[in-house]
């Protein structure tokens, strides 16, 4: 009896793990596989951190990750 109850739950791991793939691979065909492209990275001028170009702040042609290192570049310009 122990064997029958054994072969029935393989069976049903599989058929699970099978039902779960197809459902995960007709989601991913609805999505249409759109991707996000990839942005544009800039490095900050005082401290040299890389974060994408829309998380940056541009003040006189340079890049700056947050707005207490544009602050100190101004102060230490004058």
């Amino acid at each position: 009896m122990s064997k029958y109850l054994l072969l029935l739950g393989l069976i049903w791991a599989v058929w699970w793990i099978w039902r779960k793939s197809r459902l995960s691979s007709r989601d991913r065909a609805a999505s249409g596989n759109v991707q996000r492209e990839a942005e544009r990275m800039v490095q900050c001028v005082r401290c040299g951190v890389n974060q994408p170009i829309s998380e940056s702040i541009l003040a006189n042609g340079r890049y700056y990750c947050c707005a207490a290192h544009l602050a100190d570049a101004r102060r230490e310009d004058g």
